[in-house]
């Protein structure tokens, strides 16, 4: 009777516990042996924070049959890791970024194996790395081609009593051969990927530091290699890294926020004047160093009180011209309130003044000094918030409120009207996120070409897949792939009135709010294939187990990435499922963990899982464990008694 009672008990937990949303498709896993080496803890500072970005090496041209934004799937895959602090051995200068570039074929995504990465370049920064912006809305420029997407990094340099900030740009599209590397082969000879002995450390470093040629990445003398004292880039056997091109900026004050689109680097200095600074970068046709400045508005007591939980972004401006629409999101604290809002800041070419709109505020009650938090709601308050920005879409989600606000810039003209309407659309949306282990917070966050599709994970690496509305409305002219089209398509915009907001009021949605369509949880009993050579903080020691708890507060995905693949290009590659029609586009997305390898989830194949029962038991081990013996002792003591 006992052990009837405990599996209804354990059967009505489950069915009101099962998952209401359907389940997204794992297609593809990496293999335990497909890792990278971690860079040895004696070669970080110890305020290092490693950033990691995935993203295709080439995208398809755009056709009759294909809209623009399909990955090349002959060019293969990028994975960027940048260390924030590096030890090196230069006596004046002992820290410096350290930032490394992988490429890998994509043929596991038509159902292929997967290779291993390969190293193409390493280059050190003169000084820590502090922030870091990679731009990838590639907007259509007058001449038809697309903006490049470029990395931005934010580095300092100590000299003395001053301190300089600096920021190195990549071109992700300008992927080319070194022009030292058949020279330097020639003088080393084609054999130096081979030394790897503790014998050879030495020749290694030089060959690295004099020649440009990385040692293999594997070995763990690299990493001596790239702290050597007159090291600063190398090639891998490929011989291939991107352009870059590094650009001082003015001023001795901290940088304290910084984002880069097209060529226009925004940032805002500790204790400015002005709350921004907005720099025009001279980036083509090729990069180089020349810039011009402009100020943002004066600082006001209003937007001086800034906490961690601020950000600047350049929205596309609703206006041709030289104006701008900037996105502003900060934080401050009056008494006992934390006060978080977001605004929207535009400057007119005519006016020549910068125009403020507030957009919406939030409050939480904090007591004296954020006294009333927990450690973890304190840590939610200071983090950063998550960013993304694809064509006319950007996206924000902010931990303290856990909302996700969208922006899209919007032309449209009601139907018989021959007025134009230009605006920033903005709407914010709670996340229904279903999680058994009441750990909602996000921690990765990406948006695809579109800005219709939207993708999170936590901190016990659930993933989350979000979706609206990309069709047009029947009072508006939209068009989602606006951020294709060049300027010459748009005649009725006017040149100079001032945007607005278009938001909603609250608890209020539309279309374009956004709505959770697929879910992923991995196994509370997670096989040691994701992070197994990966050593937290609070166990620093490799796992060995064949199952192991899932980690709680430490996520194991660094970075997540949607990519679109062309039907035909994929289906020709492999043995690939697809549709008798064939899709527009076959849309997977991927997440990358610390130790470089891959999860592939498939969009377009989904489920409602018809198993309750199991699920809840592998997510609830502990209970089931403790429910178990209880109900062995009762049994015990009726047959001992009875």
């Amino acid at each position: 009777m006992l052990v009837a009672v405990g599996a209804a008990y354990i059967f009505v937990l489950a069915w009101f516990n099962r998952q209401p949303i359907p389940t997204t498709a794992l297609l593809h896993e990496s293999d335990s042996k497909l890792k990278l080496r971690t860079t040895g803890s004696s070669h970080l500072g110890t305020k290092n924070k490693d950033m990691h970005w995935l993203e295709p090496l080439r995208y398809l041209p755009p056709s009759d049959t294909r809209a623009g934004g399909a990955t090349d799937f002959d060019a293969g895959l990028l994975h960027i890791r940048l260390h924030t602090e590096f030890r090196t051995a230069q006596a004046r200068q002992p820290l410096g970024g350290l930032l490394k570039v992988y490429r890998k074929p994509l043929g596991f995504a038509a159902g292929g194996s997967e290779d291993e990465w390969e190293l193409l370049f390493v280059d050190r920064l003169p000084g820590p790395a502090k922030l870091a912006y990679l731009d990838r809305t590639r907007l259509r420029q007058p001449a038809g081609q697309h903006a490049a997407r470029r990395l931005a990094v934010l580095y300092y340099v100590a000299d003395k009593e001053t301190m300089a900030y600096a920021t190195r740009i990549y071109d992700l599209e300008s992927l080319h051969r070194a022009d030292y590397f058949d020279a330097a082969v020639a003088r080393v000879g084609a054999r130096w990927w081979e030394l790897g002995s503790d014998a050879e450390a030495a020749v290694l470093a030089g060959v690295a530091a004099e020649h440009g040629l990385c040692p293999d990445d594997q070995l763990r003398l690299a990493d001596s290699a790239y702290a050597g004292a007159h090291f600063r880039r190398c090639v891998g056997r490929a011989g291939l890294r991107l352009r870059s091109v590094d650009v001082g900026l003015p001023g001795a004050q901290d940088v304290i926020e910084f984002s880069l689109r097209g060529s226009t680097l925004l940032y805002s200095r500790l204790n400015d004047v002005v709350r921004f600074r907005v720099v025009e970068l001279d980036l083509e046709p090729e990069l180089s160093g020349g810039f011009a400045q402009t100020l943002g508005p004066d600082v006001s007591e209003y937007l001086r009180d800034t906490g961690r939980q601020t950000f600047l972004a350049q929205l596309h401006s609703t206006r041709p011209g030289s104006s701008m629409d900037v996105f502003l999101a900060h934080g401050s604290t009056a008494s006992d309130t934390f006060y978080f809002s977001f605004e929207l800041l535009q400057n007119t070419t005519l006016a020549k003044r910068w125009i403020h709109e507030d957009v919406k505020r939030y409050r939480l009650p904090v007591h004296q000094q954020f006294s009333g938090l927990s450690r973890d709601e304190l840590r939610l308050v200071n983090d950063p918030p998550l960013v993304d920005q694809v064509g006319l879409t950007s996206v924000f989600y902010f931990k303290a409120t856990d909302v996700i606000v969208v922006v899209d810039t919007e032309w449209f003209r009601d139907h018989g009207s021959a007025n134009v309407t230009q605006l920033q659309r903005v709407r914010e949306s709670r996340p229904p996120y279903i999680s058994t282990l009441n750990s909602p917070v996000a921690v990765n966050m990406t948006l695809d070409e579109s800005g219709a599709l939207l993708a999170m994970t936590t901190v016990d690496d659930e993933l989350f897949i979000f979706a609206r509305a990309h069709a047009s409305s029947t009072t508006r002219i939209l068009d989602y792939r606006r951020y294709f089209r060049t300027p010459r398509l748009m005649p009725w915009v006017a040149t100079e009135p001032v945007s607005s907001v278009d938001s909603l009021e609250e608890g209020e949605t539309d279309m374009f709010n956004w709505q959770l369509r697929l879910t992923w949880q991995p196994s509370a009993l997670l096989p040691v294939r994701w992070d197994d050579g990966l050593g937290s903080p609070d166990s620093p020691f490799p796992n060995t187990q064949r199952f192991i708890p899932r980690p709680h507060h430490h996520s194991t995905t660094t970075c997540l990435r949607f990519l679109h693949f062309d039907p035909a290009q994929l289906g020709a590659k492999g043995p690939d499922q697809l549709s008798a029609k064939g899709p527009d586009a076959v849309v997977r997305i991927l997440a990358l963990s610390a130790a470089g390898r891959l999860r592939m989830w498939e969009l377009d194949s989904h489920e409602q899982s018809p198993h309750i029962l199991w699920p809840f038991i592998t997510e609830h081990w502990g209970l089931m464990f403790i429910l178990a013996a209880v109900v062995s002792c009762c049994v015990y003591n009726e047959r001992r008694w009875g």
